[in-house]
């Protein structure tokens, strides 16, 4: 296995002319302390299911994947618990997967990136994950890897996980315990992708399946008293498969034109002999045993796609994505599948119970079929279709509950006496929503607003979803987008790219790709200012709002910031732009006296707001200071107090000015806990821990797919936390309602997000507002490098005239 290791000593995570205390990075072999600065996830909106082999239910409890993770919910009436199952690529199970490669001492071949054979983690480790000494930073072929399928055992005692990508591992925790990241079991023997993975009625046999490249089946033996795997058979498969079902002691895989019975077999105990002799040695162990499979004869379904099966007891049913509903027909001679009927849709999930099928489709169809009637081969056993809106991914009956899984990623559990898709359709009992589509952002909202929403997300198409912290929404918005001719003729499609919403809740500020920016009223849905800002994308907007005054800034990729206001009669007009030489990656306002952007030229600028004392709606940003960057910034974050300021550079450090002066008080790498590898870190995020007083900085890697905490005064490495597969597109620091913070990290690729949660006894309080007095108009003093400039009341009115530019195109107020 490829580990990155340390090859020098000369790495500093405080440079010499650093006024703080000189903090070492926590050694990878000291376990983390209970009053250490730690997150934890505590809830996952959204799913990445996209096929019945993500769900699954047992009992009063059902699974999803979701991104990295694989999400278990428990529902007891009302109410519903969420428990967390994940294993990072150099996580050590604790028991190992026997193969007959391992069975002997030594082992054969050379192990897979993140092969776990002949490696055995004690169960009741001291460290944790992130401190185990085996866990090191992690390669480009062992990063985190998506969960693409999963299976509860019958019993309910285990839950198993397959994952994708290079050599994927298949997963299996006890179910019995809380949230988990160490598993029972590492399965290493699928080279790419595993598409399926079930278990028997029994929970006596779990079958794993590769995808088509991999070309694998596996059948394994499961002890019921520890979870422990061992091969039992094994032979090829490289048809595309879409679902894999258990009927008694046969495994039915089916797929494009593919439908496959394959016999598990067991043979006869064989007793272990006594040796007679002590020179001679220890039987061999048998090689495992080829599954024997036996292809099911399709007739006229030849050319269809499987799409999914159920099976209740001895009854089985396989549909297609054409709306064929079959049956399988068993004369000891050949085994036939018969087609029954056919719905009229493509059929995507099926479920068996109380002698009645649920067959799902893509567009949102649901239909009911009497299975004894369909078991003789009665075409009309169907009795009754609905239409709902979204199209049924997955289905699933708990112990008095119905769960479906919609294309817009949401889950819904129903009340048994509700069917989806009614007329008279009622609320479902216990709503699970989802983001829908892919995620561009997320923004914070203060604890006090009109909406009683924590956080907003917004994606591309132009949605706007509030949300709180129970994964609820509070309120959606559509914005509308312009298309231009121009980008409707090369086939270019105009998106959301930021939005930012008041303090109060009430102002929601987007803009998009052809740089039109909108403030929609949150109550009204009335658009108060529509204007073309930018020539090019809306990088970003900033907001500050108090009961006095009301400030505004957007900067985009054509290297200019528009800075707006509120007048006195009420209305946000635009006063000033900001001209730079470079592309502007953020602008904040930190206060009603103040603007600092940052640009690829490698400086930072800070403008001072100031106006007439005889005429208040008479603005301006005047230029205060120049700060110099050492390399291009990636994202900046201000401190509590406002007087100093975080910037995260692309060479993988971050640095501390005081914005006063402009100087640099400290530069840092961005290390990990293990001191080795560094990474960029985006949405930088500036916290207090209250305990005891400790200033931190939150931020997303992209590198390895986490968000991290850093000591701001240090720039030690705090703790990392992870779950996405994909891109993060942002990070958000909540208050919670006990006073706990709440970091949330969105993805766009992947349609899930997670919530780690700073805990309680760690960090909690609010951030205090910073207070500045409303600036007026005096003679006001810049500074920078290499001059002092004093501006008289001439020379303001004189920049004004010269700095006030209009907008591209005129504003339009409704």
């Amino acid at each position: 296995m490829a580990v990155a290791t340390p090859t020098h000593n000369r790495l500093k995570l405080t440079p010499a002319n650093s006024p703080f205390h000189n903090r070492q990075t926590r050694s990878p072999l000291r376990p983390r302390l209970s009053h250490e600065p730690r997150l934890a996830l505590k809830r996952v909106i959204g799913t990445t299911c996209t096929s019945p082999t993500g769900f699954d239910t047992v009992n009063s409890s059902f699974a999803y994947v979701a991104g990295a993770a694989v999400v278990v919910v428990d529902v007891c009436g009302d109410q519903y618990l969420q428990r967390f199952y994940r294993a990072r690529p150099t996580t050590l199970p604790l028991y190992q997967a026997a193969t007959f490669q391992n069975n002997s001492s030594t082992p054969v071949g050379t192990p897979k990136a993140n092969d776990s054979r002949g490696r055995v983690a004690a169960r009741d480790s001291p460290y944790s994950d992130w401190d185990s000494p085996s866990s090191k930073t992690w390669t480009s072929r062992e990063r985190v890897k998506a969960a693409t399928c999963l299976a509860l055992s019958r019993d309910g005692k285990y839950l198993a996980v397959g994952e994708t990508g290079y050599a994927p591992r298949v997963l299996i925790f006890n179910l019995h315990d809380a949230s988990s990241n160490v598993p029972l079991v590492s399965i290493n023997e699928h080279a790419f992708g595993v598409k399926a993975v079930a278990w028997s009625a029994d929970s006596r046999w779990l079958a794993t399946l590769g995808a088509a490249n991999d070309g694998f089946l596996y059948v394994w033996r499961i002890d019921p008293r520890t979870g422990a795997a061992k091969l039992f058979q094994q032979n090829r498969c490289t048809s595309h498969i879409r679902d894999m079902v258990w009927l008694g002691n046969s495994l039915l895989t089916l797929g494009l034109r593919h439908v496959k019975m394959w016999k598990v077999e067991e043979g006869p105990a064989i007793s272990p002999t006594k040796q007679r002799f002590m020179s001679e040695s220890a039987p061999t162990p048998p090689s495992q045993r080829t599954l024997p499979g036996r292809n099911v004869l399709l007739g006229g379904l030849l050319e269809s796609t499987f799409s999914c099966a159920c099976v209740d007891k001895n009854r089985l049913i396989i549909c297609t994505e054409s709306g064929d509903v079959c049956i399988l027909d068993d004369d000891d001679k050949q085994m036939k599948l018969v087609k029954v009927l056919n719905l009229g849709y493509n059929i995507t999930s099926i479920i068996i119970r109380d002698n009645l099928a649920y067959i799902g489709g893509s567009q949102g169809q649901l239909s009911t079929v009497n299975v004894g009637g369909l078991m003789e081969g009665l075409a009309t056993s169907v009795l009754r279709t609905t239409q709902a809106t979204n199209g049924v991914l997955a289905i699933g009956f708990l112990t008095n509950k119905l769960v479906t899984i919609d294309s817009d990623q949401s889950i819904d559990i129903w009340n048994p006496d509700h069917f989806p898709g009614d007329e008279t359709e009622t609320e479902a009992s216990i709503p699970i929503p989802g983001v829908g589509e892919a995620v561009a952002g997320i923004q914070p909202l203060p604890k006090s607003n009109r909406i009683g929403a924590s956080f907003l997300t917004w994606s591309g198409s132009g949605k706007v979803t509030f949300w709180d912290l129970e994964g609820r929404v509070k309120l959606s918005m559509d914005i509308a987008l312009d298309v231009s001719d121009f980008d409707a003729e090369f086939g270019l499609v105009n998106q959301l790219t930021c939005a930012h919403v008041s303090a109060s809740g009430k102002l929601l500020a987007t803009a998009d790709r052809q740089g039109i920016l909108r403030i929609t009223d949150t109550e009204t849905k009335e658009c108060l200012l529509d204007t073309k800002a930018h020539s090019a994308d809306c990088l970003g907007i900033s907001m500050f709002e108090d009961e006095k005054s009301f400030l505004m800034a957007c900067c985009g990729r054509d290297r200019t910031t528009q800075l707006f206001h509120r007048a006195s009669d009420g209305r946000i007009e635009h006063f000033q732009t900001l001209e730079f030489n470079a592309k502007v990656v953020q602008v904040l306002i930190p206060s009603d006296d103040r603007v600092v952007t940052c640009s690829t030229d490698r400086t930072m600028q800070v403008h001072d707001i100031v106006c007439k004392m005889d005429d208040p709606d008479t603005i301006a940003a005047i230029p205060s200071r120049v700060i110099p960057l050492k390399v291009s910034p990636s994202s900046m974050a201000i401190s509590q107090d406002g007087k100093n300021i975080f910037v995260s550079y692309l060479d993988r450090s971050f640095s501390q000015f005081e914005l006063a002066t402009g100087r640099q008080i400290a530069n840092f790498k961005c290390l990990d806990e293990g001191g080795v590898e560094t990474t960029v870190l985006d949405s930088l995020c500036f916290g207090n821990w209250e305990p005891k007083d400790q200033d931190f900085l939150l931020g997303c890697s992209n590198t390895d797919k986490s968000i991290r905490l850093y000591d701001a005064n240090s720039g030690s490495f705090l703790d990392r936390e992870w779950g996405h597969t994909e891109a993060i597109n942002g990070v958000a620091l909540i208050d919670g309602e006990d006073g706990s913070r709440r970091v949330r990290p969105f993805t766009s690729k992947r349609r899930a997000n997670r919530t780690p949660n700073v805990e309680k006894s760690i960090i909690k309080g609010r951030f205090g507002r910073i207070s500045k007095t409303n600036a007026r108009w005096s003679p006001v003093i810049t500074t920078s490098d290499t001059q002092t400039a004093s501006i008289t009341k001439d020379d303001f009115d004189q920049y004004y005239k010269d700095t006030h530019r209009a907008p591209i195109r005129k504003p339009q107020h409704h």
